[in-house]
């Protein structure tokens, strides 16, 4: 058997045991289910040995067959990144590129950035998937993220894209209510409208002569996302910690105040993730630097 029809039926192989179905493999492939079984046929008496143990209902791996899967995997894998690799080197970048954001951030930032990156790329397809769930960029198949905080230790590549400083904030209203706290300690008599994923019973961090001071945030509301949470503010109900963007209008008009300036903590670090250093698409190379010149350049406030 020559190398070309050893790695066209590795190939086959790979699509079979992926799919669980000779059927769907060859649906998948625009071949006949019997050219699969062919291909699958010539690989066992090509290597003498039993890949797969058929059944009317399943497909199980052999030993040998679960080893060789894992070979074949690799073989249609580089020949994708060499694909990749080769769109690399087109003077206009095309293709697909799916970006993973939180879903306030990707509604009021990146997505007003999106007309001017595709009308000087017409070629370029964008999928924003707003998302406040971290995703898992390979099972998923996301090729950028942007995620918020200190970042877990992963093999995923990271670069820095901006810093935004965080606000506490109340209604004139409320204010004139119940007062204007003069330190963190003074906001366990005054309502915290709590957000975020750590539910209910939570705590605010603050900075003081550049020790953290963790304040508990108890109130009326609780939800897992500021948006929802503004209203409730906006009405007078009490104090919300959030990242200034979301109420830089409101500070700006003065419906809301911010509290405490001197006591926040350090602006909140945003990094852009992506997936694989090497091979990587032209188009999410140019997503990259785009972004990176828009934002990148200060802290998004």
């Amino acid at each position: 058997m020559s190398l070309l029809q050893r790695l066209s039926d590795m190939a086959i192989f790979a699509r079979v045991v992926e799919s669980g179905s000779f059927t769907q493999a060859a649906i998948a492939l625009g071949m006949s289910k019997g050219a699969v079984s062919k291909a699958i046929a010539r690989l066992e008496q090509h290597l003498a040995v039993r890949l797969l143990q058929r059944t009317t209902r399943q497909l199980k791996l052999s030993s040998e067959g679960q080893a060789f899967f894992a070979y074949c995997q690799q073989v249609v894998r580089q020949a994708d990144q060499a694909e990749h690799h080769l769109a690399e080197l087109r003077d206009e970048p095309i293709g697909s590129i799916r970006i993973s954001v939180a879903v306030t951030y990707g509604s009021k930032v990146i997505a007003p950035l999106i007309p001017e990156l595709l009308q000087r790329y017409p070629k370029l397809q964008l999928e924003l998937d707003l998302n406040d769930k971290m995703v898992d960029l390979v099972a998923d198949e996301v090729d950028l993220a942007i995620r918020f905080g200190k970042l877990p230790s992963s093999s995923l590549i990271a670069r820095p894209l901006t810093h935004l400083p965080i606000v506490l904030v109340a209604s004139p209203a409320y204010l004139a209510t119940h007062g204007v706290p003069q330190h963190p300690s003074d906001l366990v008599h005054h309502a915290c409208i709590s957000t975020g994923s750590g539910g209910p019973e939570t705590s605010w961090e603050f900075l003081e002569d550049g020790q953290v001071l963790k304040v508990p945030a108890s109130g009326p509301f609780y939800t897992n996302s500021n948006r929802a949470a503004k209203p409730t503010v906006l009405a007078g109900m009490g104090l919300m910690f959030v990242t200034r963007y979301q109420v830089e209008e409101e500070l700006q008009s003065g419906l809301l105040v911010a509290v405490l300036p001197d006591y926040m903590p350090k602006p909140l670090p945003v990094h852009l993730v992506y997936p694989h250093r090497t091979h990587m698409k032209a188009g999410l190379k140019l997503v990259l630097q785009y972004l990176q010149s828009k934002i990148g350049s200060g802290n998004h406030s």
